[in-house]
């Protein structure tokens, strides 16, 4: 029992450290500032893609981010590079013995730098399920286990370790939304845009969640580092749209005002952690 423990926790850290993230303009220090870019799209739009291509939701998403980051790229006139996401993935049994959330995480390269969108979704698609049956995420989910009978010290530097941009450049979230209409004094939810925290020297998350009919994007960034932002939501339309052309069926364009801007968040008054 022991060995085998040992050995799932040495592979997820293992699996999280290699290989290095590369560097990427994401992860400069930044500061305490936060803005939230929104999009929206029809969530049958993902479906009809994720059964055209045999691929998950999920990869969609990993895939669409990987579309708008190349498109940042080009409008910053930079190389598109591929990054490392970590995405947290759901490890919690279906047989309805079990409550509340059990969430481990697995880590994805994102082709930024191919051009084509249908390869993009294919090696992601690739990737994550390739991850999926070596059980990955289980990996995961036993090395966090482990760490929590380990000493205080050791848990804050595992923590701050596994926060580094040297292992993740961006966390891409898929997080499921209420599966009946939620009201609140007799008005039906429409959207709720999901805001993924950052750690230090991490300038965007990306969450997505699905209300309704409706799969609802929220990018949450630094705005200091990342001052592009909406920009970068457009871009995530537009990758989407990408997906969208590579299935037969005809789909319908979102209305306009389907990527836009949120709040600008207040500085926290506590500081950023550094280092």
């Amino acid at each position: 029992m022991l060995p085998s423990l040992g050995l799932r926790t040495a592979r997820a850290v293992a699996g999280a450290v290699l290989p290095v993230a590369p560097p990427s303009a994401l992860n400069e220090p930044g500061s305490p500032e936060r803005h939230l870019a929104t999009a929206r799209r029809p969530l049958d739009e993902l479906r009809a893609i994720r059964a055209t291509h045999g691929v998950t939701v999920n990869d969609v998403l990993l895939a669409a981010v990987a579309g708008a980051l190349r498109r940042r790229a080009h409008r910053a006139e930079e190389r598109p590079r591929d990054l490392k996401a970590m995405v947290p993935v759901s490890v919690r049994g279906d047989d309805g013995g079990e409550l509340g959330n059990r969430i481990a995480f697995m880590f994805v390269e994102l082709p930024a730098s191919v051009p084509d969108p249908l390869v993009r979704l294919q090696l992601i698609a690739e990737t994550t399920r390739a991850h999926k049956q070596s059980g990955v995420p289980e990996d995961a989910d036993t090395a966090l286990k482990t760490l929590a009978y380990a000493p205080r010290t050791v848990q804050r530097a595992a923590a701050h370790a596994l926060a580094s941009p040297r292992v993740y450049n961006l966390v891409v979230s898929n997080i499921p939304g209420p599966r009946m209409p939620m009201y609140l004094r007799g008005c039906r939810l429409e959207d709720a845009y999901p805001v993924v925290p950052l750690s230090a020297r991490h300038a965007l998350s990306v969450g997505m969640t699905t209300i309704g009919d409706h799969a609802c994007f929220g990018l949450y960034t630094d705005p200091e580092t990342l001052p592009d932002s909406d920009a970068l939501a457009h871009d995530l339309d537009a990758a989407l749209d990408e997906l969208r052309a590579t299935i037969d069926d005809p789909w319908p364009t979102p209305s306009p005002p389907a990527s836009g801007s949120a709040t600008r968040f207040r500085p926290s008054p506590f500081p950023t952690p550094t280092g």
